[in-house]
């Protein structure tokens, strides 16, 4: 057998054990050491400690550093890293990072965080009440001037100065905004920390590496089969990847177009891991479906190149790498990361594809973008890049919807830099000053509604002339740790317009909101005006509010009643999946009460089971103290005095109420 022959077996080995062992999330170099106290390692020149701010003001939550990484890529107590919705702690990000490459006397040097070489020069700033460009603003700056924790690093005598912009509308919430200004001043020959000497640099390259790992929730390990192990990663080089997924190019048509295949965008999403399947047992895990089918990774994360300068300075690849052919050396990352190659080389938008089958195969991927090369970066000069890093969700369909919206809030971010920030160029309507959500009851007091009011204050013709409707939110707080918004009313002006005016008022509209609203439960609505502006189409600003709903507290016994009854394991309103922040899993209410009302609960033997009061819920929070909830519901979380579940079976319930007196019915628990 020839020589060149057995080389083949090998790498074609090598790639196939690749995709069939098991990936994880750590880089498999130095990149878990400590390195909070940098400055006590030199006695002068300008280093500075590690240092850390949060965006938390928009949809996306993420992590700044001023050591070249974006996020949080801790194992354990992670912060904010590209976290979406905001607050609700499932992570989109393990970690990005700014790798610059250069030639120096012919030979290949690349400067990497993951390997230690950025070192903070600056600490972390934030302001959130003078930027004119963004509603929070964060700067700092590092080099590779000096790099005291790397092992063997070659400085190019780079200067890199970060700048983000964030956003906590909705016009503007779904992505952050990094301009980065990459400058070429000089090495430092005597050793104290600063640059002192010129020095001219070849074949200059910026790079940006995304590892993902979509998604993370805060219960979930960093490394599983439903985290970091089953990803996919592709460009906006063509749209070629649409026919690799069923049904992808019918949805997308007339969305993703040649227009906007640019090969500026690259992107990450939650992939079908063949050997796991999903926790409502369906064998696809894509989007990781819950229990009740509710997708928990639904969204695509993205990073799109919007501005350069020199304009020149333009992407030239996309790479897509894994755990297992991370690069070793400075050369391997240049050679494989960095140097220009057709986008496509790994397959349709760089999806990489199993060699055998010509299917998608999903992995602990990173994608890699990279722009240059510029022929010299003298002493003295810079470049500049601007890009955006965000996540496009479709929470009910998740894929290529998904991958729509991604599209769509980054032609947002290009147009807010195309504009440079002006806020005079933004003319769309702000949500209604005046919004509140109040409860709706029958004749005999009882809730069987909410109010949703607003003033229309939006529809300013003269100052907003592009205003062309609303739409109407909803979310229940409490079934998990965080709920996505559902839309329950649309009103556009080419279309059911006007919303219903209030009986109250002529100057406010009212929807009445009937669906499934129970006592004792937090409910969060959302108007967002709407625009038909060409650029910002139906996104516009928004305003919220929320209500825990409870009837009248009852000045007497007559109207108490177990809800449900009888109760069923399935129940909507109970908690699938518990977490620290929720322990409990079911409840059950007890309604019409009288403030003063206890509940006792016993089996038909009259063995005293349990205790509730009214104003009680089931949620408990650190110590097991309950949290008041509405007046009128007790709510039982179906566990024992004995902390036991309660078993299936008939149950007799006693209230007892110094105002009201005493009554005393059954209810029945089906699991």
């Amino acid at each position: 057998m020839k020589k060149k022959n057995i080389l083949l077996i090998f790498l074609v080995a090598g790639f196939l054990l690749a995709f069939t062992m098991p990936g994880h999330a750590a880089d498999t170099k130095k990149n878990q050491q400590k390195i909070n106290k940098i400055a006590d390692l030199q006695e002068d020149g300008p280093i500075v400690e590690n240092d850390f701010k949060w965006h938390k003001i928009g949809r996306l939550w993420t992590r700044v550093t001023n050591f070249g990484k974006a996020g949080d890529d801790a194992y354990q107590n992670r912060s904010p890293s590209c976290d979406y919705p905001g607050g609700s702690g499932n992570s989109y990000l393990y970690r990005g990072s700014v790798w610059i490459g250069a030639k120096v006397d012919g030979v290949v040097h690349v400067t990497m965080p993951e390997d230690l070489e950025w070192t903070p020069i600056d600490y972390v700033h934030i302001d959130s009440l003078n930027s004119q460009k963004a509603d929070q603003e964060t700067w700092t700056k590092y080099y590779d001037v000096k790099s005291p924790l790397a092992t063997g690093h070659f400085p190019l005598g780079i200067e890199v100065t970060e700048r983000t912009y964030a956003w906590g509308d909705a016009l503007r919430g779904d992505f952050i905004i990094y301009e980065f200004t990459i400058k070429n001043v000089g090495i430092d020959t005597d050793n104290d920390g600063y640059p002192d000497t010129p020095r001219d640099l070849e074949e200059f390259y910026f790079t940006y590496r995304l590892d993902g790992d979509i998604s993370k929730k805060p219960e979930w390990p960093t490394e599983s089969v439903f985290t970091n192990q089953d990803d996919h990663a592709g460009v906006n080089s063509s749209w070629g990847i649409l026919d690799l997924f069923p049904g992808w190019r019918e949805a997308a048509q007339g969305v993703l177009t040649d227009e906007n295949a640019d090969s500026t965008l690259m992107f990450m999403w939650d992939g079908d891991n063949p050997t796991v399947p999903a926790d409502n047992g369906e064998e696809d895990d894509t989007g990781n479906p819950a229990v009740d089918g509710k997708l928990q990774s639904p969204g695509f994360l993205g990073f799109k190149i919007l501005k350069t300068y020199p304009p020149e300075f333009k992407p030239s690849s996309f790479h897509t790498n894994h755990i297992y052919n991370d690069p070793n050396t400075d050369l391997e990352a240049y050679e494989r990361m960095m140097k220009p190659k057709t986008f496509e080389a790994d397959g349709p938008s760089g999806v990489l594809v199993h060699p055998q089958t010509g299917k998608p195969f999903p992995n602990d991927y990173r994608a890699i973008i990279t722009l240059g090369p510029l022929d010299t970066l003298a002493y003295g000069d810079s470049v500049v890049v601007t890009a955006a890093m965000g996540v496009g969700s479709d929470p009910d369909s998740g894929g290529v919807y998904s991958l729509m919206k991604l599209v769509r809030i980054m032609e947002i971010a290009q147009y807010m830099v195309d504009i440079d920030y002006d806020p005079n160029r933004i003319k769309v309507a702000p949500a209604p000053a005046n919004f509140e959500v109040k409860e709706k009851y029958d004749d005999a007091g009882r809730t069987i509604g909410l109010r949703i009011l607003w003033d229309k204050a939006s529809e300013d013709s003269i100052n907003y002339p592009d205003f062309y409707g609303y739409q109407i939110y909803k979310r229940i707080k409490g079934q998990r740790e965080f709920e996505e918004w559902t839309q329950i009313a649309e009103y556009l002006k080419d279309g059911n317009w006007p919303p219903p005016t209030s009986p109250e008022s002529d100057d406010f509209y009212e929807l009445v909101d009937t669906d499934r609203i129970i006592n004792g439960f937090e409910y969060e609505y959302r108007i967002q005006t709407l625009s038909d502006n060409p650029i910002f189409g139906l996104i516009t600003k928004e305003a919220s509010t929320k209500i825990v709903p409870g009837n009248k507290v009852a000045d007497d016994l007559s109207r108490v009643k177990v809800v449900p009854n009888p109760y069923i394991g399935s129940a909507i309103w109970n908690n699938p999946q518990p977490s620290e922040d929720f322990p409990w899993e079911h409840r059950l209410q007890f309604i019409n009460l009288p403030a003063d009302a206890t509940v006792k609960i016993y089996t038909l033997d009259l063995d005293f089971v349990a205790e509730v009061k009214a104003g009680q819920t089931a949620q408990k929070i650190e110590g097991g103290i309950p949290v008041s909830g509405a007046q009128s519901v007790a709510e039982w979380d179906l566990v024992t005095r004995n902390f036991q579940e309660a078993a299936p079976g008939v149950y007799i319930y006693v209230v007892e109420s110094p105002s009201a007196g005493k009554k005393t019915g059954k209810f029945v628990i089906i699991r």
